[in-house]
């Protein structure tokens, strides 16, 4: 999922490649930009590729697309001292998401959200492994400007979204499939950014931009117009905790951690409404509406066991693979593991 926000007060970005390198000489890795998947995937098959050991005293990183109130939970439990709780010092970074996969399984990070591009690199052999499932559903609407009645008033006219092939792209196509249009005679800009889908939006150069919360808000209250969501389209596990295989059969009390801290930060988002209401406004900048509509559709689809059953994940696999996403069709089992969350105490 890539989605970009102007706001970054607090996430750390890796822009830095040399940077990065010195991060990781200092665990004692001799390592320089991320590879590419199919070198990660050989090197770690010759088990040449180790990820960063932990210790009392070593930061878990946590890779965001973006600081977006869509990954609330992580930046809540950061900010509440959740992670701390559960003797986690968590820093969050900042990286596109196509580069995240990548730093999992070298271990420049620990974890990543994005269980739709951890499907894809499952299917081309990454030893990824989602551990939970947070959101069960993809939280995208496709918004036009007022004078757009329908989305097949879209076909023959410019999308824009923030990368092809993006999460973002996928539940757009789908979103215009529902709706009546023909997702192939509508053009698909990828802007690489929010930011630019907002103002292309805004200036005329694209009839709709794909946008996720508090983006559709914000955009709403200017006056443009929702014409669909994703999230009432299709049940899919769609925003999690995504690991390493390594990680997980060498420190699983780490990653036991982390669910728990997740499973705290889910319980809080629902207990205290008004606090994360509050929370929202002021460290997404946003009006209060928007800050309420963005709890509610967050809300509506968070998954309070932090997995889902087999037929669901099924289904999505198989559908994933229908829509040639994937080039063989995965079983549960080669993607998830909710071993440690079951049987979370």
């Amino acid at each position: 999922m890539d989605m970009v926000s102007p706001h970054t007060k607090n996430t750390t970005e890796l822009r830095d490649r040399k940077r990065t390198g010195e991060i990781l000489m200092g665990h004692g890795y001799k390592r320089g930009a991320a590879k590419l998947i199919g070198v990660l995937v050989a090197l770690v098959g010759f088990g040449l590729v180790h990820g960063r050991p932990v210790d009392a005293t070593d930061k878990v990183r946590i890779a965001l697309s973006v600081r977006n109130v869509v990954f609330l939970p992580f930046y809540y439990a950061k900010d509440r001292k959740i992670y701390h709780k559960h003797g986690l010092d968590v820093e969050i970074i900042q990286m596109r998401s196509d580069l995240q996969l990548a730093g999992v399984v070298s271990g420049e990070i620990d974890y990543t959200p994005a269980i739709g591009p951890a499907t894809l690199g499952a299917a081309n052999s990454m030893p990824v492994k989602a551990v939970a499932v947070l959101y069960n559903a993809p939280l995208f609407s496709l918004v036009t400007p007022a004078s757009v009645s329908s989305l097949e008033d879209l076909e023959g006219k410019r999308v824009a979204v923030s990368r092809i092939g993006s999460d973002s792209h996928r539940f757009g196509s789908l979103m215009l499939e529902n709706g009546g249009a023909d997702s192939k005679k509508v053009t698909f800009i990828q802007t690489g950014s929010t930011t630019v889908s907002l103002a292309s939006l805004q200036q005329g150069a694209v009839a709709a931009a794909v946008l996720s919360p508090p983006f559709t808000g914000i955009m709403a209250e200017k006056g443009f117009k929702v014409l669909g969501r994703s999230r009432s389209l299709v049940e899919s596990p769609w925003l999690g905790l995504v690991t390493s295989k390594q990680k997980l059969e060498r420190q699983p009390e780490e990653v036991k951690n982390m669910l728990l801290s997740m499973r705290d930060v889910i319980t809080a988002i629902q207990r205290d409404k008004a606090d994360v209401i509050s929370y929202i406004e002021k460290n997404f900048k946003v009006s209060k509406a928007n800050a309420t509509e963005s709890y509610d559709e967050i809300a509506g689809v968070i998954v309070d066991a932090m997995f889902m059953r087999d037929d669901q994940i099924k289904k999505y696999l198989e559908g994933t693979h229908a829509r040639g996403e994937t080039s063989k069709l995965l079983a549960p089992e080669d993607l998830f593991d909710f071993s440690l969350v079951r049987g979370l105490k």
